[in-house]
């Protein structure tokens, strides 16, 4: 689908961007507040008696509701059970409400049932109309509920749902151990000298966006990164510690408050967007819990975190947690620490009132690295220093209101958030050269003397970052029923912003970091902010057809950006994403139930601000290069050109998925294969285009320097003109990438003689990651002590084909007598392939010097000055290289020393196989140690 051209309908009211955000909480608040009006008290919580109607009309209600954070439990099971054995069942609606009606006085047995909470028996004597809420208490672990996997979503095909219990056995450190868990993946040692970024679905190492590409979602407020500017030109833009237009870094993500986790691999709900890889939404806690303390320590890491739960009467609670972590990712060298300090204040309430259920949740949260000095104490020049901080505060508001008496409508929801981060980088460098250079001190194109350098000095610069978010979101679910069919609706509508107003790069032109560089100070804050509005419809409607059941999710997302000025063909552009999601589920056959879903959608994602406003680019050509022994008589004249390197025509990428699955329950056992197809030809990446730069070059051949008196006049100078032809990179649409693979998960039932439950996932993964524009690239060849001014145009498809196939076989005991819980897996990766996309090398044209183009014929091959344009490969380098088959088993244990405390151990690669392979004739030789660690945790 193509995006719609809807004009500038979107203007901006007002430039003061403090005031937006105050102006949308205000509104979010005003509106909760004008719908509380004439709420009234809650339910008693205690058994009423009303005056008894006549026998055999009696009615028994109530809700059923968690008892710590009062919140209704939907679709609980409820059995009245009479002495004579007579029983009825029922199960609670949306708001946890039950209802008994038509039943005789007496004396009966009510139980109360719900997964993950403890059974409660309650003894009632029914003489009249009776209200009775019942309050829930959450389960201690049972035998068959104990799941330390991920196990796939029955909604929703390519989602995997990671539960608490999960995490505590994996044991994680940041997040992105937790990928470990989903179908192909496999456990890594921490790397937190580097940014974390994920992938979903992927052979390889891929492109940057997709990472960029994958949204994380928590407690229903998505995570903003598009205001990210943080890096050092020349210095660590590209570098592993950065993740400028790259997405989330999971280092900063703590899981110790992580009650559960959603990631969908496969097509979401149009409630999320600006995404094109998945999501990944994160539930917190937020429910009162007894004092938790984690201690965690491995090869290279110490973590320790502190959280507990507060019930504070009246369905308010109060959720609190603290965690700090201290990684050595190399404990040579100090500069690649990793330090992270989380810190979390969240605050829940619950009400029944007269409008119906409500819910009102609060947040503050704070994350920062107080790795503030890195500085490397074996170099020998000591003034080298880098200092880097970062730190983020977060506040977030949501009211939910879950009406009695509003038709159709079931839950409205209204929120707010806004996030303030604030990141500088300071870097002191002692530079040193063998020859004379010059700097240039011009900021716009022209002419201008530079400035030589000394042969030592102390370069400084300082990055100063402060990355502004917010957004306001207002969303509507509805349930109605027509006929046969069940219709569950959602709406909504959203606005983010991105603003960063840093004082940016800050130093001395005349001293920079780099000798090299060609880029200018420049201010974050002159960057304009981005606004992105979006609204959604989407409907999940249910047909019984006999003993079929069929559910068609179908939606579609409205987004636009604007604030980008009316240059950016982005600017006020629509985009539509319509996504369908088919689940049909046939009659069972005995003990089996068989399950198709399918799926197809378009997800789109919106350029961040790094790619719609980089760096201007300048270019500074020596005119004039004098060099006398006397300081005073020195002189360097440059020609600058500058220019922006924005892409004023970049726009959303967009990414089409399909999918099917197919899912099988037999008698406790489960098989869910999915098969997926992804194609995104215009994913952000860098394309190359070229300019012509004329300049003249003066002729000091004539030059008296004993004769000089000041330093040489242009105007006595003879000079020639002269033109540079080069190439540059911008951010583009250029990128294709075609995925498609199979992703299977198999678990068995619980066996009782061992207590052993087995699990087997794995996926096979096909990546292709090519250009989808041509190319122009210049030669590097010097002819005659002269770089050829010869620019190649190449309109062929260059790329790599990635392959990997992986599996993971678990096998976890739970021995209930001693509560000993304990996986050993056997993750192997049968192969892993790579293969470049075969290409002529040749270029279909050529541009010279005065910016004719010409087309390259089998003649300008032979010519010197053209030949080095055809790009040469070696003999086998379009050959298929495959890495056989190697195989870890991995260990973890978990041991409840009493209910308050906890023991666990893990150990990777506890045993490997690594085959001996050839590349080639080359023998290949692998070898891999162990990385453990253990914790423990007390809960009082």
């Amino acid at each position: 689908m193509h995006p719609i051209k809807s004009g500038y309908f979107f203007k901006l009211m007002t430039k003061d961007y403090a005031y937006i955000i105050i102006r949308c909480i205000a509104a979010t608040v005003m509106l909760a507040m004008a719908l509380l009006a004439g709420a009234q008290t809650a339910l008693p919580a205690t058994a009423a008696q009303t005056a008894p109607p006549a026998a055999g009309a009696l009615t028994l209600r109530g809700i059923v509701s968690d008892g710590q954070t009062g919140e209704p439990l939907s679709f609980a099971t409820l059995q009245l059970k009479r002495a004579d054995g007579a029983f009825r069942g029922t199960t609670t609606g949306t708001q946890g409400a039950y209802a008994f009606a038509r039943i005789a006085s007496g004396r009966y047995t009510l139980t109360v049932s719900y997964l993950g909470y403890e059974t409660r028996t309650i003894p009632v004597n029914i003489q009249g109309n009776m209200a009775l809420n019942v309050k829930m208490s959450t389960s201690q672990v049972a035998l068959n509920e104990v799941v330390v996997t991920a196990s796939e979503s029955k909604e929703r095909a390519g989602t995997s749902k990671i539960s608490r219990m999960a995490m505590e056995h994996l044991q994680p450190t940041s997040f992105s151990d937790i990928l470990e868990l989903l179908p192909g993946g496999r456990a890594v040692d921490p790397s937190m000298g580097a940014a974390n970024l994920i992938q979903l679905r992927e052979a390889g190492s891929g492109a940057a966006m997709s990472s960029q590409g994958v949204e994380f979602v928590v407690d229903d407020m998505a995570l903003q990164t598009n205001a990210n500017l943080q890096y050092v030109p020349g210095i660590t833009k590209g570098d592993a510690k950065e993740s400028v237009s790259r997405g989330v870094d999971m280092r900063a993500l703590s899981t110790d408050n992580i009650e559960s986790v959603d990631i969908v691999r496969g097509i979401p709900s149009v409630e999320y967007g600006n995404l094109t890889g998945g999501l990944v939404h994160i539930k917190r806690r937020q429910q009162a819990s007894p004092l938790t303390a984690r201690f965690k320590a491995d090869q290279v890491s110490k973590l320790v975190s502190a959280g507990k739960g507060w019930s504070l009467g009246g369905g308010h609670v109060l959720n609190t947690d603290l965690s700090f972590l201290d990684s050595k990712a190399d404990p040579r060298d100090s500069r690649v620490n990793y330090k992270r300090l989380t810190a979390s204040v969240r605050w829940t309430t619950n009400s029944q009132s007269k409008l119906g259920h409500q819910q009102w949740r609060a947040s503050a949260d704070y994350t920062g690295s107080l790795d503030n000095v890195k500085q490397d104490k074996d170099i020998t020049v000591k003034e080298d220093q880098y200092r880097s901080s970062y730190h983020k505060m977060a506040l977030a508001l949501a009211w939910t209101l879950k009406p009695q008496t509003w038709g159709i409508v079931k839950e409205l929801t209204a929120q707010a958030n806004v996030a303030q981060e604030l990141n500088r980088i300071d870097e002191q460098r002692s530079v040193s050269i063998d020859r004379p250079m010059a700097i240039p001190q011009s900021m716009t194109t022209g002419e201008a003397d530079g400035q030589y350098l000394p042969y030592v000095y102390l370069g400084q610069m300082t990055v100063d970052g402060k990355p502004l978010y917010a957004s306001s979101k207002l969303a509507l679910r509805m349930e109605a029923k027509t006929g046969a069919l069940s219709h569950r609706m959602k709406a909504g509508a959203e606005w983010t912003l991105s603003k960063n107003w840093g004082d940016g790069r800050v130093y001395d032109m005349a001293r920079p970091l780099n000798t090299t560089g060609t880029s200018r100070p420049r201010a974050y804050k002159d960057i304009p902010a981005q606004h992105l509005w979006a609204a959604y419809a989407e409907e999940e409607a249910t047909l019984k057809a006999g003993r079929h059941k069929f559910t068609l999710m179908a939606g579609v997302r409205l987004q636009a950006m604007t604030g980008l000025g009316k240059d950016y063909s982005l600017n006020g552009r629509l985009f539509a994403d319509p996504r369908l999601n088919l689940r049909w589920q046939l009659p069972k056959w005995g003990d089996c139930q068989l399950e198709l879903s399918a799926g197809l959608g378009w997800l789109s994602m919106m350029p961040s601000m790094a790619q719609l406003f980089p760096d201007d680019k300048y270019l500074d050509l020596a005119q004039l290069n004098y060099y006398h022994t006397n300081p005073s008589l020195r002189r360097i004249n440059l020609m600058t050109y500058r220019w922006s390197n924005a892409n004023t025509a970049l726009t959303a990428a967009r990414n089409r998925k399909w999918e099917l699955r197919l899912a099988v329950n037999y008698r406790g056992h489960s098989l869910s294969v999915n098969y997926f197809s992804e194609r995104m030809n215009n994913g952000f990446t860098d394309v190359s285009y070229y300019r012509l730069f004329p300049y003249k070059v003066y002729d000091t051949s004539g030059i008296q320097s004993s004769a000089l008196s000041a330093p040489p006049q242009l105007e006595d100078l003879p000079f020639a003109l002269d033109t540079l032809i080069s190439t540059f990179a911008q951010t583009g649409n250029g990128l294709r990438v075609k995925k498609q693979g199979v992703e299977f998960t198999f678990s068995s039932k619980r066996i009782s003689c061992i207590a052993t439950r087995f699990t087997l996932n794995g996926a096979w993964l096909k990546t292709t990651y090519s250009n989808s524009q041509e190319q122009v690239r210049e030669s590097s060849v010097m002819l005659n002590g002269q770089q050829l001014s010869y620019i190649g145009r190449y309109d062929w498809e260059s790329g790599t084909t990635r392959e990997r196939l992986t599996t993971n076989l678990m096998a976890d005991t739970y021995l209930q007598r001693i509560k000993m819980t304990f996986s050993l897996s056997a993750q192997c990766t049968w192969f892993t392939a790579m293969q470049p996309l075969r290409n002529s090398g040749w270029p279909v044209s050529y541009i010279d010097r005065s910016g004719a183009e010409h087309p390259f014929t089998e003649a300008d091959a032979k010519r010197m000055e053209l030949q080095h344009l055809v790009q040469s490969y070696a003999e086998h380098y379009f050959d298929r290289t495959t890495v056989p088959f190697a195989m870890d088993i991995n260990l973890k244990a978990t041991k409840e020393i009493s209910k308050h405390l906890r023991l666990s151990l893990f150990v990777n690669r506890i045993l490997s196989v690594y085959p001996d392979y050839y590349s080639g004739t080359q023998l290949v030789r692998r070898s891999s140690s162990p990385y453990f660690g253990m914790e423990g945790t007390i809960r009082i």
